[in-house]
C-alpha cells in the first residue's frame, strides 16, 4: 500500500507544487515506518505532523538569508532553540543552502527582556499594549508588564488619586491616570530604569553580534506581532550601527501593526495575516501549539544583569514560579515530540541533499497538513495534546498559563452541577477550539464549529474591488 501510494504522489508530482510536497511527505514517513508503529503518540505527532510545518519553514529561511543577503542570524529565544536545531540538520547536509560566512547565535531574549529599553516614557501606548495582552491589575499590571517595579510608583500614582490595582476604563480620557503620566517625577523614575535595561540590552546585543554597519540581521522566531522586532528598532534604530533588520517568522499577525511602519522588514514564512485564506485562519486558531512543539527547556528570559568583565548575563523566569513548574512538568512529553521532529528533519534534508527543491514548492501541502491537524484533529491527537503537554505560559515573566485544550471532565463536572457559565468560560478561555470540541464529543458540535470558520472565512485578498 505505501509503495503504491508512493509511485501515484510521485507520478502526479510534477502536475502541481501540492502533490510535490505530498510525494516529498510520503517519502519521509515511508523512510522510518517501522519506527513510528512503534513509538511514542507524542514523537508520531512531531514527526507526522509539526516536523514538516518546521522543516519548510526553516527551509524557507535559508532560501530567504540567500535571497536577501543575510550576514547574521539570531534564533530568538525560546522557540528559537529547535529552530537552530533543524537549521543545523539542514545546513549540515546541504551545506551550499547558505553562504559559509553567515554566522548564528542563540539569543536570550523576549518581550519582557526588550520592552523596557524602547519605553523612555510612559504613555498611553503601553497600556493599550498591556490592555491588548488582557493583562491584570489596572495601572499596576501594566508597570509589571513593561517590567517597572510597582511599588517605586505607588507614592507617586496616591499623589494623583489612583489605585494601581484598579482597573482604568477610559485610560485616554481618564484625568487622574494623564496628570500621573505628566508628571516630571513620574516620567523621570521611569527613564531611570529605562536607561538601566537599555544599557544591559545593548551591551547583551554587542555580545552577540548584532550590531554593525552595512550589516544584514534575521531574526528566526515564531514571531506573530513582531513584539521584540519592533521593541529592537525602537530602542536603537537611531544608532548608526543598527543593522538593516529582517524578521523571518514562523507566522506574522497585525493585530497591533507594530510592524506597519517600522524601519525594517517582517515575513511570515509559513503564516502571513495578509494572506487571506482557510489555511491561514486554521493556524492562526492554535498558535500556541506550535510555541509548546518548538519552546526550550529553559525558562524565558525576563531580564539582564551585570557580570565580570561587564558582560550581559540573562536573567531568567524563576524556576519556583507557578507558570515555571507547569513548563518544567511538559517539557519530558515536549523532549520526546521534538525527537520526532528533529528527526523528520533529518529525512527532509537527506532528500532536500538527493534531489535539490524550492522550500516554497512545499507551502501548499504544509499549509493543508496544518489544516487538516488544527482544524480537525482526531480525539487521540487532542487528547495527546491536552493531557501531556501542560499549560502554556506567556514570556512576560508573569504567573498567567492558559490551557490548550479544555479537559472533557472538567467541563461536564460543570455543566452537570450546573454552572453552565464556568462550562462555557473554561471552553472559551482554551487556545485550540477545534480540538476541545472534540474531546467533549457532543455530536455535530464539532462539524458546525468548522462549517462556521469555513464560511465566515474572508474572501482572497488578491481578488479585486
Amino acid at each position: 500500500m505505501t509503495s503504491s501510494l508512493s509511485q501515484f504522489l510521485s507520478k502526479h508530482a510534477e502536475s502541481s507544487s501540492l502533490w510535490q510536497g505530498a510525494a516529498l511527505y510520503q517519502r519521509c514517513l515511508a523512510d522510518n515506518q517501522t519506527t513510528l508503529q512503534q513509538a511514542d503518540g507524542l514523537y508520531v505527532y512531531g514527526y507526522e505532523f509539526l516536523g514538516m510545518a518546521y522543516t519548510v519553514y526553516i527551509h524557507r529561511v535559508l532560501e530567504k538569508i540567500r535571497q536577501y543577503g543575510i550576514d547574521h542570524v539570531l534564533f530568538v529565544a525560546r522557540e528559537g532553540y529547535l529552530f537552530k536545531k533543524i537549521y543545523e540538520i539542514l545546513t549540515h547536509h546541504v551545506p551550499t543552502a547558505v553562504d559559509a560566512e553567515v554566522t548564528t547565535t542563540y539569543a536570550y531574549m523576549s518581550r519582557r527582556s526588550t520592552f523596557l529599553a524602547s519605553v523612555p516614557q510612559l504613555t498611553t501606548r503601553e497600556i493599550v499594549i498591556s490592555n491588548y495582552r488582557a493583562v491584570p491589575g489596572g495601572l499596576g499590571g501594566t508597570l509589571r508588564y513593561i517590567g517597572l517595579p510597582t511599588e517605586a510608583f505607588v507614592p507617586l500614582a496616591q499623589t494623583h488619586g489612583l489605585d494601581l490595582d484598579k482597573h482604568i476604563p477610559n485610560h485616554w480620557d481618564d484625568t487622574a491616570l494623564l496628570s500621573f503620566l505628566n508628571d516630571p517625577a513620574v516620567q523621570s523614575l521611569v527613564r531611570r530604569h529605562h536607561q538601566q535595561s537599555y544599557d544591559s540590552l545593548r551591551t547583551y546585543l554587542e555580545q552577540c553580534h548584532f550590531f554593525g554597519e552595512n550589516r544584514k540581521v534575521a531574526l528566526v522566531d515564531i514571531g506573530w506581532d513582531g513584539t521584540i522586532q519592533d521593541n529592537l528598532v525602537r530602542a536603537f534604530n537611531h544608532l548608526p550601527t543598527f543593522p538593516l533588520l529582517h524578521g523571518l517568522y514562523f507566522g506574522r499577525r497585525e493585530f497591533k501593526g507594530f510592524l506597519k511602519y517600522s524601519g525594517s522588514f517582517s515575513n511570515g514564512l509559513m503564516f502571513d495575516i495578509r494572506d487571506r485564506n482557510i489555511h491561514q485562519r486554521s493556524l492562526n486558531s492554535c498558535v500556541e501549539l506550535f510555541e509548546k512543539g518548538a519552546g526550550a527547556p529553559h525558562a524565558s528570559t525576563v531580564g539582564y544583569e551585570r557580570g565580570e568583565g561587564g558582560l550581559a548575563h540573562p536573567v531568567f523566569k524563576p524556576e519556583h514560579n507557578t507558570s515555571r513548574q507547569e513548563e518544567i512538568a511538559g517539557n519530558p512529553a515536549i523532549a520526546v515530540m521534538q525527537q520526532g521532529i528533529l528527526d523528520f528533519a533529518h529525512r527532509y534534508a537527506q532528500q532536500l541533499k538527493a534531489q535539490p527543491f524550492e522550500g516554497e514548492a512545499m507551502l501548499p501541502f504544509t499549509r493543508g497538513l496544518v489544516t487538516r491537524h488544527l482544524g480537525f484533529p482526531t480525539a487521540e491527537e487532542a487528547r495527546q495534546i491536552s493531557y501531556r503537554l501542560g499549560q502554556h505560559a506567556e514570556d512576560m515573566g508573569d504567573e498567567n498559563t492558559r490551557s490548550l485544550v479544555v479537559k472533557p471532565e472538567k467541563f461536564w463536572a460543570a455543566l452537570k452541577s450546573g454552572k453552565i457559565k464556568s462550562a462555557k468560560r473554561a471552553l472559551r478561555l482554551s487556545t485550540w477550539k477545534a480540538a476541545s470540541l472534540k474531546l467533549i464529543g457532543i455530536p455535530g458540535v464539532h462539524f458546525f464549529y468548522s462549517l462556521r470558520r469555513y464560511l465566515s472565512q474572508p474572501k482572497d485578498s488578491s481578488a479585486g474591488g
